[in-house]
This record gives structure tokens, C-alpha cells and sequence, in this order.
């Protein structure tokens, strides 16, 4: 992999946390810094110094100032003023965060990335030099690009499930969604106050019973099933909206393209805000108001679309009269004996009489 100023970001860090912790756990008596045991340069709001011909694993200054005239593997300044100087001062890497670095003739330093940081002698760098909030930008650039591509495919992937489950209420279940939609355009406002209900109602009980470990199962449940009548009721204003604009559908056993229409209108306007919430809420109420109207009336529906008449209202107009069925012709007059058909009449002649 390239070798590039990240490094020297990890490098500094991992001297942080490695080596800082040994130098802070040693005791006054023995000072904080050694010069030659591969200790930690520390300085935290004072000036350090790490003179010529001394080596320390890492370096940190944090608001102050810090020459360097040894050897060093990592360095970092965070809003510090940092001088690297002398033909004997060398450092692998160097992290600065605000601040200022100095990099004088003479002086070894491969690695440099920084933040909003004044850098003079930025050529005698002599591995890479980078700016991190710039490349930062197009890192995160390319995060927003992944992301933007990763909801696409999550939107295609839920247009496609919701329009399949479209297709399923219709098949298994078309009375019944034809049922709950009449609510929307024929009982308004039963079905805005019924919706609104069901919007809040539902989430207080469940709250209440999340709070015991006995009723979390229950309120888990509650939840599940809540959101399953609320996908419904998606559904139920997907096939109204469908079979407002294909009227013809309303007559069909079957109304696929009525419900992949309207769903799929649905889902296109679920782009503007407040859509999909307006359309849940009368959904949530047309299919609880259907429901609780079947459950009134004893498990049978209140009724059903008639032939020819409003959509989803009761029968209006009688069906049209059926053909009589091809029954054999009238028996004729005189037709014996009776039981075969034909009305009484005269024996025979040839019969004994009584």
C-alpha cells in the first residue's frame, strides 16, 4: 500500500497511547524524560526540547512550543508551534492539528500531514506531504456517493417488495382492501378520527407495557402488528388512488393494474414531505374502520360491491335477468299417463272400463 501522511497520523497516535502511558506512570524522582530510553517527549501547555543527539520514540506538544533537534519516530502538535532544526534533528512522522511547522535546511522529515496548520520549508519533506482537511473533503465526497448509490438500490428494492405485496392483497384479499377504501372516499371523517387514534392510541399502550419485563413481549407483538396494519393501509390508498383513475377496474374480480398504478403513483409522491404520513393515516383508519365494521357485524361483511351500482356500495341495480335454461317443449293435450307430465284426459278406448 502507498506510503502516505496517514501514517504518519497512525504512527503518532499509537505512540500516544502506547508509549504515554509508561512515561506518566513513572515517578517525579524519575523525571519524565530520558533522552536516550526510548521514552515519550511530553508537553501539555509548556515548551519542550529535544536537543541534538538525543532519540525518544515519540514526541507530543499541545499548546506550546517544541524544538527539535534529534531523533524522533513520531511527532504530534496539536495547535503548537514546532521547530524542526539542525543537520542531526530527524523524524519519520509528522501529525499537526493548527499551530505552526518549521522545517529548517538540514533536517530529515519523511512524512507530514496536517490541518489547518502554517508549514514553512514544506520542500525539504522527503515523503509525502498532504493537507488532511482537503482530502478530507473528498473522502467524504465519496462517502456521500456510496451512500446516495446504496439508497438507490434500497429504494428499487422497496418499490419492488411493496408492489409485489400489491399484487398479493389483490389476489388473496381484494373484497376486503375494496372494503376498506370505499372508507376513504365515502367516511371521511370517521377515517381521519379513526386514523388519528390509531396513530397515537397504539404507541401509549405499548410504551406502558415496555416497561415491565412481563408485558415487553406483548408490547413487541403490539408493535409488530401495528406496523403490519400500517403497511396495509399503504396498500389500501395505493388501490384507491388505482381505481379512481382506472374506473373500469372497479367492476373486475381482480384489479391488478388498478393497485400496481396507485401504489406506484403513491410511492413516487412519497419523495415530498408529509406524503407518506398523510397516507398512513388514512390508511391506519380505513382498515381499522373496516375491521371493527366486520367485527360489529359478526364476521360477515356489512356488504359488499354490487353489480353496476357507486364503487364499493351495496347493491343498487339488479343483476341482468338470465336466459330461461332449455327446458324440453310443453307435453301436448290428451297426453297420458299424467304422472309423466301431461294433463288428465280421456283413457284410451281400448282401456277396460270401470
Amino acid at each position: 500500500m502507498r506510503n502516505h501522511a496517514w501514517r504518519a497520523t497512525l504512527l503518532a497516535l499509537t505512540i500516544l497511547i502506547i508509549g504515554a502511558l509508561p512515561v506518566l506512570a513513572q515517578s517525579e524522582e524519575e523525571g519524565l524524560f530520558d533522552p536516550n530510553d526510548g521514552s515519550v517527549l511530553i508537553g501539555i501547555e509548556n515548551d519542550i526540547s529535544l536537543p541534538a543527539g538525543a532519540e525518544a520514540d515519540g514526541v507530543i506538544v499541545i499548546q506550546g512550543d517544541a524544538l527539535i533537534e534529534g531523533v524522533t519516530k513520531g511527532l504530534l502538535a496539536i495547535d503548537a508551534d514546532v521547530t524542526v532544526s539542525g543537520p542531526g534533528a530527524s523524524v519519520d512522522g509528522i501529525f499537526a492539528v493548527g499551530g505552526s511547522l518549521t522545517i529548517e535546511n538540514g533536517a530529515s522529515v519523511m512524512d507530514v500531514g496536517y490541518i489547518d496548520t502554517t508549514l514553512v520549508g514544506e520542500e525539504l519533506v522527503t515523503g509525502e506531504l498532504r493537507d488532511l482537511e482537503t482530502d478530507m473533503a473528498g473522502v467524504v465526497g465519496w462517502i456521500a456517493a456510496a451512500i446516495l448509490v446504496v439508497l438507490f438500490f434500497v429504494f428499487i428494492g422497496w418499490l419492488l417488495a411493496v408492489l409485489f405485496s400489491a399484487l398479493l392483497l389483490v389476489a388473496f384479499g381484494s373484497s376486503q382492501a375494496r372494503r376498506a377504501a370505499v372508507n376513504i372516499g365515502g367516511d371521511v371523517l370517521k377515517t381521519l378520527v379513526v386514523g388519528f387514534f390509531m396513530l397515537i392510541v397504539p404507541w401509549i399502550v405499548i410504551g406502558l407495557l415496555a416497561i415491565t419485563i412481563v408485558g415487553l413481549p406483548l408490547a413487541i407483538g403490539l408493535g409488530v402488528l401495528w406496523a403490519f396494519a400500517a403497511f396495509l393501509g399503504y396498500l389500501v390508498v395505493g388501490l384507491w388512488i388505482g381505481e379512481h383513475i382506472l374506473s373500469r377496474s372497479r367492476t373486475k374480480a381482480r384489479p391488478y393494474g388498478a393497485a400496481l398504478l396507485g401504489v406506484l403513483i403513491l410511492i413516487l409522491l412519497s419523495w415530498f414531505p408529509l406524503v407518506t404520513g398523510v397516507a398512513t393515516w388514512f390508511g391506519l383508519g380505513a382498515v381499522s374502520l373496516a375491521a371493527w365494521r366486520v367485527l360489529r357485524s359478526g364476521g360477515s361483511a356489512p356488504f359488499t360491491p354490487g353489480y353496476g351500482g357507486p364503487y364499493g356500495q351495496p347493491r343498487q341495480v339488479p343483476p341482468p335477468p338470465y336466459a330461461p335454461p332449455p327446458y324440453a317443449p310443453p307435453p301436448q293435450q290428451g297426453y297420458w299417463p299424467p304422472q309423466q307430465g301431461g294433463p288428465p284426459g280421456s283413457p284410451p278406448a281400448s282401456w277396460p272400463q270401470g
